[in-house]
């Protein structure tokens, strides 16, 4: 009975105990089997023929991986080849072939894109909305300790493609869409920012605001490619343009009346300058007839004078040669400038001699002047 006993409770054990599953190890050709099971039936697929239709596979799949690493450069990209992550050279426009991921990676990047960078403000992005003032990009003080809201356009393009993608860890800046790692986001801005502190920082608020705004933008230009290419950017600056430049709202109206009065003074200055223009040649012009008139009138008097200084040496000649002749006409002819109109004789030792010219009458009345003896 007991032997009866425990074979009912090895029965009873084999009974209840738990279903175990199998466990079994699937070959390749277990799974080419199943795999050609699952398949419909294809004339001329058989045995050998199955590692053939792997091998045709396999092909297929390298060749489709193989054409992945074709890709085309536009006239205005350039593009950087990495192998194992690894720099490897550099492409421009046309049809390539680098070997394709994972082992091979590319950047396809338009380099003669000329971009743009807003400095203080932040334009809207259809091109109407009214732009947003960022003060803490925009005010500054300037080299007198005043405080002045600039703000700036910066244009750049790409100048180095192998520093631009790898020499700089950026964050980044979402307001333009400039992805992490490319260094036209945050640091290009700070050096934007940078340089133009520091030229604002050296000159007076005027300077900035009216008279020399063209040398500020020259001088932040010449600072931003200089703190460029020291941080390996490999951006060119091309432009920087100043679109407003103001002083605080709180004082903006009083340097607005100092601009309209710097505007009048040069409006006055100018009138001056177009009377004086207009009024010198004129005067010039006095002058020189004036002078011209003295100049003719001096060399009469002195051709007047010299001719009667000839005159004189000349009587005095004759006087010396001939003293009574000289004397006795020197005398007749004061007579005929003194009495120009009156007859006139000449009473001599020889008698009445009428005076030099005839007179074509001896009638009417007269003066008898004359001399005797050769008095």
């Amino acid at each position: 009975m007991a032997a009866s006993n425990e074979d009912t409770q090895v029965v009873d054990n084999k009974m209840y105990r738990p279903p175990q599953q199998e466990e079994t190890q699937m070959t390749l050709d277990e799974v080419i089997e199943r795999l050609k099971a699952s398949m419909p039936n294809i004339p001329g697929i058989g045995g050998a023929g199955s590692a053939g239709l792997i091998f045709v596979a396999l092909i297929v799949i390298a060749v489709v991986w193989a054409g992945t690493g074709f890709y085309t450069v536009g006239p205005d990209q350039e593009a950087v080849l990495r192998t194992f992550g690894k720099f490897t050279g550099t492409t421009t426009g046309g049809l390539h072939w680098h070997y394709p991921g994972p082992i091979g990676k590319r950047n396809v990047v338009a380099v003669t894109t000329t971009r743009r960078m807003e400095l203080g403000f932040r334009s809207g992005a259809d091109g109407f909305t009214v732009a947003q003032s960022v003060t803490n990009e925009s005010l500054m003080i300037t080299g007198d300790e005043n405080i002045v809201d600039v703000q700036a356009v910066v244009q750049y393009r790409i100048a180095d493609l192998q520093s631009f993608l790898f020499e700089v860890d950026d964050p980044g800046d979402a307001d333009r869409g400039i992805p992490a790692g490319q260094p036209d986001g945050r640091t290009l801005r700070d050096i934007a920012e940078t340089a133009l502190r520091q030229v604002v920082g050296s000159r007076n608020i005027d300077d900035v605001l009216t008279t020399e705004k063209e040398q500020v933008q020259t001088e932040v230009l010449l600072k931003m490619r200089e703190l460029s290419a020291d941080y390996k950017t490999g951006i060119d600056v091309l432009q920087v343009l100043l679109q407003n430049v103001n002083p605080p709202l709180e004082v903006q109206s009083a340097f607005e009346d100092v601009v309209r009065a710097r505007e009048d003074r040069e409006r006055l200055i100018n009138l001056a300058q177009a009377y004086e223009a207009s009024e010198i040649p004129k005067a010039t012009g006095e002058a020189a007839k004036i002078t011209e008139a003295a100049e003719g009138f001096k060399q009469g008097r002195i051709a007047r004078a010299q001719g009667e200084a000839d005159g004189f040496e000349a009587i005095l000649q004759g006087y010396l040669l001939s003293p009574d002749i000289t004397r006795q006409r020197l005398y007749l002819e004061a007579i005929e400038e003194i009495l120009p109109g009156v007859t006139k004789f000449i009473l001599s030792d020889s008698g009445v001699l009428p005076f030099l010219p005839l007179a074509g009458s001896n009638s009417g009345s007269g003066v008898i002047s004359g001399v005797g003896g050769g008095q």
